[in-house]
């Protein structure tokens, strides 16, 4: 009996390692809540700030959500506000679709996930309250065509979100004040630190 819960617990760790290895680098591309499960009724772990850099780690089979990793944390964004850096520009998740970075598509269980990322959070004592939670198709949102993409696809009759904008047709990411450095602010500090 304990070899077997050995063995199972040596599957699960290699499949979270494998999940960990095709995450693929991305960004927001408006400011946008990471939430603890693919709907909006499941709670926020946080606001991803627009331009912010993260790993997507899988996408639900419609492409409707996807399973990030920012700041240390792990949850769901819509997909529409990701996009990736493609040959010195910036293309949108749904217009190249996950498999273009080697995005896999995963399934979103409540009681797996939360266990695995959630323990010791403060909404983690509300779990069994998503734990039966029926997961429902996205309103306003439908799953890519069959075949090659084209660009926008899915802005046709497309519904922004509650309390959201529409996502840019052209996204770009822009230097945010606190990425920039200002070099002689730092020759200033290096010089009161040798005194």
């Amino acid at each position: 009996m304990k070899i077997r819960r050995l063995i199972g617990a040596v599957a699960s760790l290699m499949v979270l390692g494998l999940a960990s290895a095709q995450a693929a680098p991305g960004f927001s591309t408006a400011d946008v809540n990471i939430r603890t499960g693919p709907d909006t009724e499941f709670p926020s772990v946080g606001v991803i700030p627009e331009g912010d850099e993260i790993e997507i780690a899988g996408c639900l089979r419609d492409e409707s959500w996807c399973d990030v990793i920012w700041a240390g944390n792990r949850g769901w964004v819509y997909s529409e506000y990701l996009a990736f850096e493609q040959r010195g520009g910036y293309v949108s998740l749904p217009d190249v679709g996950p498999a273009a970075f080697h995005i896999p598509f995963v399934t979103f269980v409540a009681r797996d996930y939360w266990d695995r990322y959630y323990v010791g959070r403060p909404w983690y004592r509300d779990r069994d309250r998503w734990y039966a939670y029926n997961v429902r198709p996205r309103a306003g949102w439908h799953a890519p065509p069959p075949g090659p993409r084209n660009a926008g696809w899915w802005r046709k009759d497309y519904r922004a979100p509650v309390g959201m904008g529409p996502p840019p047709n052209k996204w770009r990411r822009m230097e945010r004040p606190h990425d920039r450095r200002d070099h002689r602010d730092d020759r200033r500090d290096d010089r009161r630190d040798h005194r």
